[in-house]
């Protein structure tokens, strides 16, 4: 019996936040998924100043977090897959 494993990453093709509930969502494979942006730890930004924007980054495979001090953080979209995203 052949197996192939497909190791192709999750690739988002939206990504916006939700004001209403804290909500940072992506898009990916025509699925929303959204993350409670306020449960990502302060130790995990490059800065700790205001993130001002959210962009696609790496073809998709990441989430561009802007700081208002000009630093980028990146979140890699596999977060929002069931169970990627846990809070140590």
């Amino acid at each position: 019996m052949n197996v192939v494993i497909d190791a192709v990453e999750p690739i988002a093709t939206r990504v916006w936040f939700d004001p209403r509930d804290q909500a940072l969502c992506v898009e990916i494979d025509g699925v929303v998924a959204r993350l409670d942006f306020t449960r990502i730890p302060e130790d995990d930004f490059e800065s700790h100043t205001s993130v001002v924007r959210f962009t696609l980054g790496a073809e998709g495979s990441v989430v561009v977090c802007h700081h208002k001090d000009g630093a980028e953080t990146w979140l890699p979209v596999d977060m929002w897959l069931p169970g990627g995203f846990t809070v140590s």
